[in-house]
C-alpha cells in the first residue's frame, strides 16, 4: 500500500511538471520530427515518395519472388541440406548484386543491414550445430512473415492507414489494416519499414522490427 501511495504522489508531481513544459515540448516536437498519418488524399511530397517506393517494390517482388530463391545462401557442411550449416558468402555477393541491379527501392543501408543479418546467421550455425531448421531462414525477409508475397501485397492495397514518420533523411512507415475476428473488425499491422534518403531518393533500409 505504501508503494502505491508513493507512486501516486510521484505521478501527481509529474502531471504538474508536464503542464509547465507542455508548450515547449510541443514546439520541440514540431521542430525535431514530422509525423504524418496518411489515410487518403493530401499527401506531402515525402510521404508520397515513400509510399510510391514501398508499393513499387512489393509489386515488383510479388512478380519476381522466385528469382530470390535461385541463390544457395547456405548449405550443409557435411551433408546436403543437413546441419551443421554455413553461409555461402560467394552466393551472398551474387544475391546482393542482383538486388542492386533489379530492386533499386532497396538501398545500400538495407544491403548493409542484410549482410549483418547473414553474419548473425553464420554465427548461429556455428553455435547450434544440430538444429535442422537453419536460423533466420524460416520466414520471408521481405514480407517479415511466413505468408506469400501476394498476401502481403493484397493487405497493403486494402490497408486503411499508413503512418509515416519523417525525421530528416530517415523515416519509418507502419502500414495498418484490419482483419475479421469473429465478426469484429480488429486493427493489425501489415508491415513496418525503415527508410533512408540516399542521393536524394528514399530507399528501403529495413523491413520489419527486431
Amino acid at each position: 500500500m505504501k508503494r502505491i501511495i508513493f507512486f501516486l504522489f510521484i505521478a501527481t508531481i509529474g502531471i504538474v511538471s508536464c503542464k509547465d513544459k507542455k508548450t515547449t515540448t510541443e514546439k520541440d516536437a514540431v521542430t525535431e520530427q514530422k509525423t504524418e498519418t496518411v489515410m487518403a488524399p493530401g499527401l506531402t511530397k515525402d510521404s508520397t515518395a515513400i509510399r510510391t517506393v514501398i508499393m513499387n517494390f512489393y509489386n515488383w517482388y510479388n512478380t519476381n519472388f522466385a528469382k530470390f530463391q535461385e541463390y544457395d545462401l547456405y548449405s550443409g557442411i557435411k551433408k546436403k541440406d543437413m546441419p551443421p550449416y554455413k553461409i555461402n558468402w560467394d552466393q551472398v555477393t551474387k544475391y546482393q548484386d542482383f538486388i542492386r541491379t533489379s530492386a533499386p527501392q532497396l538501398g545500400e543501408e538495407f544491403l548493409s543491414n542484410q549482410k549483418k543479418f547473414f553474419q548473425q546467421c553464420d554465427s548461429a550455425f556455428k553455435t547450434d550445430t544440430q538444429d535442422e531448421l537453419p536460423y533466420g531462414f524460416d520466414y520471408d525477409w521481405y514480407t517479415n512473415t511466413q505468408e506469400d508475397p501476394q498476401y502481403t501485397l493484397d493487405e497493403m492495397n486494402k490497408a486503411k492507414q499508413w503512418i509515416i514518420n519523417v525525421n530528416g533523411d530517415n523515416a519509418t512507415t507502419e502500414v495498418k489494416g484490419t482483419f475479421d475476428d469473429n465478426g469484429k473488425q480488429t486493427e493489425m499491422t501489415v508491415i513496418k519499414l525503415a527508410l533512408k534518403k540516399e542521393s536524394g531518393q528514399w530507399k528501403i533500409a529495413k523491413i520489419g522490427t527486431e
